[in-house]
């Protein structure tokens, strides 16, 4: 693929700074004062939170003259590094998919407001809002061009070891105590280990990695952007797709539509290949979900508080559910997807 002619190449550049203000310690309070202290407002700016992530804080900012921002706060944490957030959220504007970085330093970026609307499940189930979705995937993986600098590398398999390893062992914050889930440990390794296996060789790609429909907006020229760029990298494009296709509990028959619109035709050879490793991802990505929960769990104010965790919750978790906003929670939905998918797809291995 080329380079789109609608993508940001000729942007403005964004302004970086080096010096590191944001202190992980700081209250919302104490975030929300820094932010309006920023050198690059146009006058006295309004700033409200917006709850929803699980690892940062973000606030939206309003301009008197209407101008709007997205403003992320975090630190690094599980899989994320905040210099690759950054990077991957350039790459991403120069390709068309994602909003316009405005002003960053360490632990704080500021984007362009994304207009339009948030994408939901039962939408982004429709055929043609999912092979729009794909296409756009598509470009992504093909745009590691539009990355001017080092990112990281993120491979799922070692992730879940990496924090199947902390489950056991627990950690200082609360006293080493191994995880309430531990027990769900050795059944995690063993799906990761196995699943890991039927992965073929492939060429890394520039990755999403984290393909919730909640990361999705829908700007007034109806094409999905991008958001949320907390696990972006280098990474395997198939682990996008099987991600996105867990969170709307896709059947076989959307994973063979998804895979045809995102190769075109494949033999029968490739497409049972293909059709294994979307499955595996799809397994994955419910093992990486629950997983690090539960690690979040074991430090519970390494950076947002459990409130502001509680309140991202209830954007994620429907109430008709009657399931707890809270960590727990989350985990309380992921366990039986994952459950019901080994249990499908266990005998194959």
């Amino acid at each position: 693929m080329g380079i789109p002619s609608s993508a940001g190449a000729q942007a403005p550049r964004p302004i970086i700074e080096e010096i590191s203000r944001v202190r992980r310690s700081w209250t919302p309070a104490e975030t929300k004062n820094h932010i309006a202290k920023l050198p690059i407002w146009k006058g006295t700016p309004q700033i409200k939170q917006r709850f929803g992530g699980l690892q940062n804080r973000t606030f939206f900012v309003t301009e008197p003259s209407g101008k709007r921002y997205a403003v992320r706060v975090g630190f690094d944490q599980f899989r994320t590094r905040q210099t690759t957030v950054v990077q991957c959220t350039i790459a991403a504007h120069k390709l068309g998919l994602g909003p316009r970085l405005v002003y960053a330093e360490p632990n704080l970026s500021v984007v362009e407001f994304v207009e339009g609307r948030q994408m939901g499940a039962d939408e982004l189930r429709e055929p043609k809002m999912l092979a729009h979705v794909i296409e756009r995937m598509k470009t992504l993986h093909e745009g590691a061009w539009a990355i001017e600098e080092t990112i990281s590398y993120w491979w799922p398999f070692d992730t879940v070891r990496r924090y199947c390893r902390t489950l056991l062992a627990g950690k200082l914050a609360t006293g080493y105590q191994p995880s309430a889930w531990a027990s769900w440990v050795p059944q995690f390794l063993d799906a990761t280990n196995r699943l890991e296996k039927v992965i073929a060789p492939f060429t890394p790609k520039f990755t999403h990695n984290d393909m919730v429909f909640v990361n999705m907006m829908v700007n007034p020229r109806n094409e999905v952007m991008f958001i949320d760029w907390d696990g972006g990298g280098y990474g395997h494009p198939m682990w996008d797709l099987g991600e996105m296709l867990m969170w709307i509990e896709a059947d076989d028959d959307v994973v063979r539509f998804a895979l045809e619109q995102y190769y075109g035709a494949l033999d029968q050879e490739t497409l049972a290949q293909r059709v294994l490793e979307v499955r595996a991802f799809q397994l994955m990505a419910t093992i990486r979900m629950a997983t690090e929960c539960m690690e979040h769990v074991l430090d519970p104010y390494y950076f947002l508080t459990p409130e502001e965790v509680a309140e991202g919750m209830k954007a994620n978790i429907p109430p008709e559910l009657g399931i707890e906003p809270s960590l727990a929670g989350l985990i309380e939905l992921v366990l039986p997807r994952f459950q019901m998918f080994w249990d499908q797809f266990k005998d194959q291995l």
